[in-house]
């Protein structure tokens, strides 16, 4: 069912890939994130769990941004606006919105956003990890998964006309569990179905990709036309980072501005930092990959946006692009890590 094959699929309908323009290939616009709320570091710090932020806690947010209650949710669609504002005028101009079922996504307000800034925003389908589902959420077999991600595609999202342009992304666990591979089939499925690409949140271990690709791989996926998102928190060994591109998947280094070194979710490691993401990319630019280079910020707490002193969805746009021009890397390989491979990605196949 190839429905508007050559075009790219945005929450106010389909458009020409020539309008797609420089764009952050995963972040989230609205989020709702509580699947993912973890005690703090320091047990003593629990009642600080339920402080809303203000510029008295925002330290202790900041590196316990897992553990805020009041952190992990923002849906007001001006404060959305504001923050789209800055990235709009800033140059940027598509951003792909990857919450799906399990992370509050609202078409309706996709919509509204996208409409009152000029932003582009390509939303996404399937199932986040399986802690942010519904109990039981895979009894109904692949097939019911299918239909649901397919209605996104080609109808329309929950109670909308809204209809999604990426499938994704995709929450695999580490361990991967059972109800997470039975998710990922239906995705690949959906995938072969559309011509949509397929965008992956691996579980935090440096192998994960690779036994992610391997098995979309057997189920017929296009890893030509599949992105693998997190590369830049989930692998440090830069012959697995080889390995992994070898595959032809798109490499997203998607947590731009993530300045917190401590990672809640994975304590054992550690969220690397912007200058890390840039040896990434002069690496992979060096051993021929930069067709596959994706970048975004994976905003997805209310800490990282601009209102409560985050660097905002324009941060790749004014401090990264000058910062990696000053390391020597060329104008056009920028231009096509900005522009040209996300431009070629959410083409529909």
């Amino acid at each position: 069912m190839k429905i508007n094959q050559g075009k790219v699929m945005t929450v106010l309908g389909a458009i020409e890939p020539k309008q797609v323009g420089n764009t952050s290939t995963h972040d989230h616009i609205i989020i709702d994130f509580n699947a993912i709320l973890t005690e703090p570091i320091d047990s003593k710090d629990i009642s600080k769990m339920d402080e809303k932020i203000s510029i008295d806690n925002l330290g202790w947010v900041r590196f316990n941004w897992a553990s805020s209650k009041d952190n992990l949710v923002y849906q007001d669609v001006k404060d959305a606006c504001n923050e789209l504002d800055h990235y709009r005028n800033s140059g940027g101009n598509t951003i792909v919105d990857v919450t799906n079922i399990g992370l509050g996504r609202d078409p309706k307000k996709l919509k509204e956003i996208s409409s009152k800034t000029g932003v582009n925003i390509v939303m996404g389908s399937g199932f986040y990890v399986e802690l942010a589902q519904t109990l039981n959420y895979t009894s109904e077999g692949i097939e019911s998964l299918f239909e649901s991600i397919m209605k996104d595609i080609t109808i329309g999202a929950g109670d909308s006309n809204v209809k999604s342009g990426i499938i994704g992304e995709i929450g695999c666990s580490w361990p991967w569990t059972k109800n997470e591979k039975i998710s990922m089939e239906a995705s690949v499925l959906a995938h072969k179905t559309t011509g949509l690409p397929l965008l992956i949140h691996p579980g935090r271990n440096q192998y994960a990709p690779l036994e992610i690709i391997e098995f979309i791989s057997k189920l017929g996926a296009d890893l030509d036309n599949v992105v693998m998102g997190h590369i830049d928190r989930t692998i440090f060994d830069y012959s697995i980072l080889k390995e992994t591109a070898e595959t032809g998947v798109y490499i997203n280094l998607d947590l731009w501005g993530h300045d917190s070194p401590y990672y809640p979710l994975a304590p054992e490691t550690y969220m690397p930092g912007d200058h890390e993401r840039i040896n990434m990319i002069e690496f992979l630019i060096k051993n021929n990959f930069e067709d596959k280079i994706l970048l975004a910020q994976d905003i997805c707490t209310k800490h990282r946006l601009k209102k409560y002193g985050g660097h905002g969805f324009d941060h790749i746009l004014k401090r990264i692009v000058p910062w990696m021009k000053i390391r020597g890397i060329e104008n056009e390989i920028i231009k096509k890590m900005m522009i040209t491979n996300p431009t070629n990605m959410l083409t529909i196949k």
